[in-house]
């Protein structure tokens, strides 16, 4: 029989492995309707406390019934130290995620990953075999990894102290983490002050250690008002654009409907031919720009009632695929340079994506200086290990500054000579967003402008799925 203590301690793991699991379930659950990364990675993040509650229960077990050089005692506490620093890495990945909607370098955390394995190793196979080493066992087992997810965790608080306007959710995330990072440094300190056979007035006793289910309950529930929030948010967002669709895509309708009733009624009155022949041309422009938002509307409604149509496509091709239909040979253009590092397919949406190059490219070739001597537009593709990162460049007129964080917005021109719709760059980023991918743009004035685009890679092989 277990004494009285241990056995509340085999209920606290078992309460906290049971919850992981529910929270799992629940964010697997809203990857999949939202394809938001951050929900993939915290789910992970919760799937390695799991791992770590039960392997838990296991050493525990294991060190009534097993001798300290048992290799099964041994694997399964390595075991517990490996899912325990996963789960803040994990942590921490989603938690950048969801601040810079930005994803954390796969590689690098493949390569933390990796390396965690002979570190919890290493961790367990400290005086392993020495029988009145408990302290230090525990120091390393449990100390080392209690300091680093305190750390951890109040590092993703005061990260995510940015977005805590996000609403009730993001704060209860926040709190938990700080005070969660705070009892784990606590728990540090207690086996530091062990190892050093010094009384530590603060020491929480194990049977107190339940706190940690409260603790990450209002994780959990945070985590999940936080995706209701976002939703509502988005909701609001999606509301907004609606109103200004309906406003602005009548009145960029109606705009050339009415200069084309002026120009009538002007050509029943004229009787020189070669002005009716001009007010004809004018008309045939009128009717060309309600025909391009006609289509762009085609376009961007399409895009958000039809699923991906996964296939494997070469980027490159379709970069000049694009650029071919744009340009008139016989007018002077922008010459395209790719430079492509190696092998740049990917497994996307063909259709979803000459929309995006279409659209950049035909910007990079409207406002072009064609005054100077060499006008280029020139693509850099690089490859990631789930997607590609493209940066098309080109030295043509530039955007102010201070249009830069509105050029992506609906129906918004940059310049007063645009004779676009302001319906295109809107079509690139929301395509994009039903990509997974993302765009930013950088740009100086008279000398140039950046389209950064990372396109992310939808194969069976990549992760958000």
């Amino acid at each position: 029989m277990y004494p009285y203590a241990v056995k509340v301690i085999f209920l606290h793991y078992s309460i906290q492995a049971a919850f992981a699991l529910v929270i799992v379930l629940i964010l697997r659950k809203f990857f999949r309707q939202y394809k938001s990364n951050f929900f993939l990675l915290w789910s992970w993040s919760w799937m390695a406390l799991l791992v770590n509650m039960i392997g838990s229960m296991v050493s525990l077990s294991n060190s009534f019934v097993l001798p300290l050089d048992s290799l099964f005692r041994l694997s399964t506490s390595a075991i517990t130290v490996a899912a325990s620093l996963l789960q803040v890495l994990w942590l921490y990945a989603g938690s950048l995620e969801i601040v810079s909607s930005k994803k954390m370098d796969r590689r690098l955390i493949k390569i933390i990953s990796i390396a965690i394995i002979p570190i919890s190793i290493l961790l367990v196979l400290l005086y392993y075999d020495i029988a009145d080493a408990g302290a230090n066992r525990i120091f390393y087992r449990v100390g080392i990894k209690s300091l680093i997810a305190g750390v951890v965790f109040v590092v993703c608080a005061l990260m995510l102290r940015k977005i805590s306007d996000l609403g009730l959710g993001i704060r209860f995330i926040i709190f938990s983490f700080s005070i969660y990072g705070i009892f784990q440094f606590n728990i540090f300190l207690t086996t530091l002050f062990d190892l050093y056979e010094t009384s530590y007035p603060l020491a929480v006793p194990y049977l107190l250690r339940g706190f940690d289910i409260l603790l990450q309950a209002i994780m959990g529930l945070g985590m999940i008002i936080s995706v209701l929030e976002i939703e509502q948010l988005d909701l609001k967002k999606a509301n907004s654009e609606l109103d200004t669709f309906l406003y602005r895509s009548s009145h960029d309708l109606r705009a050339p409907l009415t200069t084309i009733s002026g120009i009538v009624s002007a050509i029943k009155v004229s009787e020189d031919s070669k002005q009716k022949e001009e007010f004809l041309d004018a008309i045939q422009g009128r009717l060309e720009q309600a025909d391009a938002v006609i289509r762009d509307i085609i376009t961007l409604r399409k895009g958000q009632k039809t699923g991906l149509q996964i296939e494997q496509v070469d980027v490159a091709e379709g970069l000049k695929k694009s650029y071919d239909s744009l340009v008139n040979p016989t007018e002077k253009h922008p010459r395209l340079s790719i430079n492509v590092p190696g092998e740049v397919n990917i497994n996307t949406d063909r259709a979803r994506l000459q929309t995006v190059l279409s659209n950049v490219l035909s910007n990079a070739i409207k406002y072009h200086n064609y005054d100077q001597e060499d006008p280029y537009i020139s693509v850099q593709i690089n490859g990631m290990e789930e997607g590609l990162a493209l940066e098309i460049s080109d030295n043509g007129t530039g955007i102010d500054s201070k249009h830069l964080e509105k050029i992506f917005d609906m129906f918004y021109r940059a310049s007063k000579n645009s004779n676009g719709t302001g319906l295109g760059l809107y079509l690139v980023r929301d395509t994009l967003s039903a990509m997974r991918s993302t765009i930013s743009v950088s740009s100086q004035k008279g000398k140039g402008t950046t389209f950064h685009i990372y396109l992310s890679d939808h194969g069976p092989n990549h992760s958000g799925q």
